[in-house]
């Protein structure tokens, strides 16, 4: 691909400056001088963000492109000589290559401009930190005269290469919640005295993972994890107060409703069982990533045999892409990009990609918008 060695060196310059979330101020800086060099139009969005657009020979449909940007707070341990240079900063997620390959089919519109319509490439900030930065997005107008939305994952530990896509759900609904289990502490030697919060809570933890077993189909995909619990200060006093934290995925709104309200129950039910109380709050975070069967079906035709597609299970992991796809019909896939080394899981501080599928990425993208172009009438703006 003409663009390969111009793909490589943006995915390694924006993986030098990992930024959180709204605070991508260098990366947007990066992307609107790499803009500016294509000859691209843009404007700022939601504080960091950027809208660019590329427009066609002839006058058709919007078509619009999502990447997002920001990084996490990880300190890099990838070994890669072109590591974060900001501590406690890292792109361990993909999005250094996904703006990456947004500038790359920016490059290749550019170049040949053989098309009818418009593509809107979205820079967006804040994916990787709920409320999440795409309803910001759209609320300053990301989506208005858009026909339909597209997007991308890079994904470590999927063959290189291979393209996974599915109608329907494709990501989860991703919610937190935190139990706080209320006691009465006492000495460790005298527990008759006492009602031990840490008891409790690991009663807690063991019978929350029975909603997934016992209150769930087998056919309907859920997790419930306790990512921490904290009680105590000493170890011979027990403990009167206990914190649980952790987060729960469903892929439809009857699970995700069936899980809260099972959870209250087995919260509440456990503590009373033993004279303590507890007090629940769930948050729901990113709703279910849901592909329209309609767009999927055009993009799986339209990358025809250029490389394999699969229809890949659901990942258990947010996106706030999802909302995009609450406002405009749109698909969202995954590109396989495991290392030819050891693979690292995404949110890992040893993450790590092969660029080789950053060609890939783009061709994907390209023949996806080609084809999201096509499927609208010539006349719409």
């Amino acid at each position: 691909m003409q663009w390969a060695e111009e793909l490589v060196r943006w995915r390694r310059e924006l993986h030098q400056i990992p930024e959180l979330a709204f605070a991508e101020h260098d990366t947007q800086a990066y992307l609107k001088a790499e803009l500016d060099r294509l000859g691209i139009d843009y404007r700022p969005i939601a504080g960091t963000g950027l809208v660019a657009e590329v427009s066609g020979t002839s006058k058709g449909p919007l078509v619009a492109v999502r990447a997002d940007m920001d990084a996490l707070p990880l300190e890099e341990q990838s070994g890669e000589p072109f590591a974060s240079r900001n501590p406690g900063r890292m792109h361990a997620c993909g999005h250094d290559g996904h703006m990456a390959i947004a500038l790359g089919l920016a490059a290749r519109l550019v170049q040949e401009r053989s098309f009818a319509g418009r593509v809107r490439l979205l820079f967006q900030p804040a994916e990787e930190s709920p409320p999440g930065g795409a309803l910001t997005m759209i609320q300053q107008g990301a989506l208005e005269g858009v026909a339909s939305i597209l997007g991308l994952h890079l994904w470590s530990t999927d063959p290189l290469g291979v393209v996974g896509i599915r109608p329907g759900p494709i990501m989860a609904n991703a919610d937190q919640f935190r139990i706080v289990i209320v006691g009465q502490g006492g000495h460790g030697s005298a527990p008759q005295e006492t009602r031990d919060a840490v008891l409790v809570a690991a009663e807690t933890v063991v019978n929350l993972q029975t909603i997934v077993s016992r209150r769930l189909s087998p056919l309907e995909p859920a997790v419930v994890t306790c990512g921490t619990l904290h009680a105590g200060q000493v170890f011979n006093v027990i403990a009167g107060t206990a914190e649980i934290t952790g987060t729960v995925r469903t892929l439809t709104e009857t699970s995700r409703e069936t899980v809260e309200a099972a959870m209250r129950q087995i919260v509440e039910g456990t503590a009373a069982m033993h004279g303590a109380r507890a007090e629940f709050s769930y948050e729901r975070g990113y709703p279910a990533l849901v592909n329209h069967p309609e767009v999927v079906a055009r993009w799986r035709q339209a990358i025809g045999d250029f490389a394999p597609v699969v229809e890949c299970s659901p990942k258990m992991t947010g996106e706030d892409f999802s909302y995009y796809l609450q406002h405009r019909p749109g698909a969202y896939l995954f590109v396989g990009a495991q290392p030819t080394a050891q693979a690292f899981p995404h949110h890992s501080p040893q993450f790590r990609l092969n660029e080789a599928a950053l060609p890939i990425g783009v061709e994907v993208l390209y023949r996806g918008v080609m084809a999201e172009l096509a499927a609208f009438p010539p006349g719409l703006a």
